[in-house]
């Protein structure tokens, strides 16, 4: 077993994408290398473009920001119990750390298993600080210490990590896409193939954005730019700019249209509507002229600028509930079917739309007609309407354009603080919670790797109280500093909270405790590996080496803790951090296992007795420290023959 390979470094993006493109063009290969020229004869000549000018995106620092990205880590990230909730049953997750290390520590376990990934990253405004690469000149031992910004017992180091990216710097622009390059290439491949990316941004770099998802994802999966109305600026001198955007990229968005994928959202304030409408049938005792006035009334409630106001249209009313006689019974685009339908009264044949019936045939129409969704005139010579439901069809594609004021997000925020301010500018967990039900079915995972003060964790709650299969999601935040140049942040600081990510996790125990469904989340941080690694540099005689050799007797590190080692080899053997784990004893000895006992982890000790129980538990792998079998080679020997014999995998590490 390599132990390097399979404890010590994350997978490398770039060799991924070279071994799947010798899996699939195998052709375009000579002696292990790529052959342009043989890739340009399976895939089509004209599809490479060589050198002159083209459309695309460059800034100072793009092929740095590349080999960041193809920079592997030796991280790994450690459970916190004591600042989870239900621990060993909760299926939500949250992770304190540098989010590109923890995006590659994930890239195994969560490849093409995320169907949302939703950010909103700082939007470089000026006055951000963060994190982006600028000194590749140093040795990538000393890049991947400082990008980590871990000491040997795995406590984050602050001095210097944070970056403020002056408007001064001749590098504005590029740096934060160093920065962002990275993390979405990354965060990417975690991503189901009918999954969603979005990112919230404003002007100073949507369109550089754009660009960069174009060239992360391709052009052609670009699904939409969502405008959200945040709020007036009153002492603006030229315009009063109020508004941000998420931009929304599908991963494959042709598969979407192969599977016909329709996303709909109830209309909003439907819920609402039929209070209302149950109020007044009581009120007035099925009067539905007085029902209708007393809609109509309610509806002179909603302002200008209200979602609900699409609603108002549904004046009439009857046992069925609001409803609107001004459906079009038109072909689309024209060219339709043509048929006689005849008049209830006159039984004349009904003027035809000038585009055609939209039934393909009048057997169809009347099966409209007979459940009465079809409007008649006083006689023939009027095209017949189409009753729309409000109750029955209260179902919508999402706008583009949403209304959500940041004063409102801000009190509704402080509200879980007591109302106390302790954030500036959060998102609404309302639109996330639209977000999250609109893109995401139940059971789903939704990821955020800037999560802030997690807004997406609440949003992936609120979605989850339909009282169907929960909806689960994975957040990670830098221990960001709170600073006291803030009303927040003074505020912040005076109820006991240093960083973002502490701020960050109580909102979500705060959420889940007012929460009526049962729930709760693990915690892990950003750790260095429970493994020795190799250290090839810097070993010059054969002293040295054998004193490499010697510290690889042990292949975990001293001290490292039972648990941390198990979670940290669930994510290299490509599990995932909810898996149920079942505890088993053997004398003083513990072996853990997932998936009904399939895979069991050996890592305590071991004993000649517990060879037999153990083959006998038919897993299909069994894997153990090379340390538990106490340096008796003939006892490891003997385990492996019994697990071949019996057609188990057996890895020691």
């Amino acid at each position: 077993m390599d132990v390097h390979n399979l404890v010590g470094i994350s997978p490398n993006p770039a060799e991924q994408k070279r071994e799947l493109l010798l899996d699939t063009v195998p052709e375009a290969f000579r002696e292990g290398r790529l052959d342009l020229s043989a890739l340009k004869r399976a895939i089509g000549e004209e599809m490479i473009i060589e050198g002159g000018e083209r459309y695309s995106l460059n800034w100072a620092g793009k092929g740095d920001a590349y080999k960041v990205l193809q920079t592997p880590t030796t991280a790994t990230i450690r459970p916190q119990r004591e600042l989870s909730i239900d621990f060993d049953h909760a299926q939500d997750i949250f992770i304190e750390g540098e989010n590109l290390e923890v995006l590659k520590v994930l890239q195994k376990a969560y490849f093409g298993k995320v169907k949302l990934i939703y950010i909103d990253p700082p939007y470089n405004t000026g006055s951000d600080a963060f994190i982006y690469p600028d000194r590749f000149q140093e040795s990538k031992e000393e890049y991947l210490k400082r990008i980590n910004d871990l000491t040997d017992d795995g406590t984050l180091m602050r001095e210097g990590f944070f970056r403020k990216n002056s408007r001064e710097n001749g590098q504005f622009h590029s740096n934060w896409l160093s920065m962002m390059l990275p993390r979405i290439y990354i965060a990417r491949n975690l991503l189901r193939d009918d999954g969603f990316f979005v990112v919230s941004i404003d002007d100073t770099e949507f369109p550089n954005v754009r660009q960069l998802l174009d060239e992360v994802f391709g052009e052609e999966n670009f699904v939409a730019t969502l405008v959200f109305d945040r709020n007036r600026k009153n002492d603006a001198k030229l315009f009063s700019v109020g508004h941000e955007y998420m931009i929304v990229y599908a991963r494959n968005k042709g598969l979407l249209t192969e599977l016909d994928v329709r996303l709909r959202a109830p209309k909003e304030g439907i819920e609402e509507v039929k209070e209302e409408f149950e109020r007044l049938r009581q009120e007035h005792h099925d009067n539905w002229n007085l029902v209708a006035e007393g809609l109509k009334q309610f509806y002179k409630t909603f302002k200008s600028d209200d979602p609900r106001l699409p609603l108002a249209r549904y004046t009439k009313v009857d046992i069925r509930g609001p409803y609107r006689t001004d459906g079009n019974p038109s072909w689309p685009g024209g060219g339709g079917p043509r048929y006689d339908v005849p008049h209830p009264i006159t039984l004349k044949a009904c003027k035809v739309p000038s585009r055609g019936w939209v039934w393909p045939t009048y057997e169809r129409m009347k099966e409209e007609i007979d459940k009465g969704n079809i409007i008649f005139g006083p006689d023939e010579t009027t095209v017949p309407g189409v009753r729309m439901n409000l109750f029955e069809k209260n179902e919508q594609v999402m706008r583009s354009v949403i209304f959500s004021y940041a004063q409102k997000a801000a009190q509704d925020f402080a509200e879980i603080f007591g109302g106390v301010k302790v954030f500036d500018n959060p998102k609404s967990y309302i639109d996330l919670e639209r977000l999250v039900a609109y893109l995401t079915e139940p059971g789903d995972l939704t990821l955020d790797f800037f999560a802030g003060s997690c807004t997406t964790a609440h949003g992936v709650i609120r979605a989850n109280l339909d009282g169907k299969s929960r909806r689960k999601f994975i957040c990670i935040q830098l221990p960001e500093p709170i600073t006291n140049d803030s009303e927040a942040g003074r505020n912040a600081i005076a109820m006991g909270f240093t960083t973002i990510s502490e701020l960050g996790r109580d909102r979500i125990r705060r959420v889940l405790q007012d929460t009526p469904i049962s729930g709760g989340f693990k915690s892990f941080v950003l750790s260095p590996s429970n493994f020795k690694l190799w250290r090839g540099d810097g070993v010059d005689t054969t002293t040295q080496l054998a004193e490499q050799i010697q510290l690889f007797v042990k292949s975990e590190k001293e001290r490292a803790e039972t648990e941390h080692i198990l979670f940290e080899l669930l994510l290299k053997f490509g599990q995932q951090l909810t898996e149920e784990i079942e505890t088993l004893k053997f004398g003083a000895f513990r072996v853990f296992s997932i998936h009904q006992r399939k895979i069991l982890f050996v890592l305590e000790g071991f004993k000649e007795d517990m060879v037999e129980p153990l083959v006998n538990l038919n897993p299909y792998e069994i894997v153990a420290l090379d340390s538990v079998f106490h340096d008796s080679d003939e006892l490891k020997s003997n385990f492996d023959l019994q697990c071949r014999d019996a057609g188990i995998k057996f890895t020691c590490i």
